[in-house]
């Protein structure tokens, strides 16, 4: 069991979210906006923030800039949540952040699952 914080600005998605995640054990928090994600993340670090890009106030990159400039927060572990292909400009937002993984947007349960998983296991 892992906790995973959901950065969404989609209802529906993140409801989605924890239900998938939930039914497989985890503890799922959610965040509407980049304020929230940083609110949430002061009070309990997750084990794993599943964080979309298109955040409102505070776009997913400035929360990860932020998240990472904060000693109680610099090792979060992020996955980013993203309907954005694969490409060059989202490999290197990976890498100077750290960020774990990339898991699609949308995502069947199973494949959700499996990318979460994943992400909670690498360093």
């Amino acid at each position: 069991m892992a906790i995973v914080l959901v950065a969404d600005d989609d209802a529906g998605g993140r409801l989605l979210v924890r239900t998938v995640l939930e039914h497989a054990g985890h503890v799922v928090v959610e965040a509407a906006s980049g304020p929230e994600v940083l609110a949430a993340t002061a009070e309990c670090v997750p084990d794993l923030l599943l964080l979309d890009l298109g955040l409102p106030l505070v776009s997913g990159p400035d929360v990860l800039r932020a998240l990472r400039a904060d000693a109680a927060t610099r090792d979060v572990r992020v996955a980013l949540y993203t309907a954005t292909p694969m490409n060059a400009a989202l490999r290197d937002l990976m890498d100077i952040y750290g960020v774990v993984a990339a898991v699609p947007k949308p995502s069947e349960p199973q494949e959700l699952i499996e990318n979460v998983e994943r992400a909670l296991r690498r360093t």
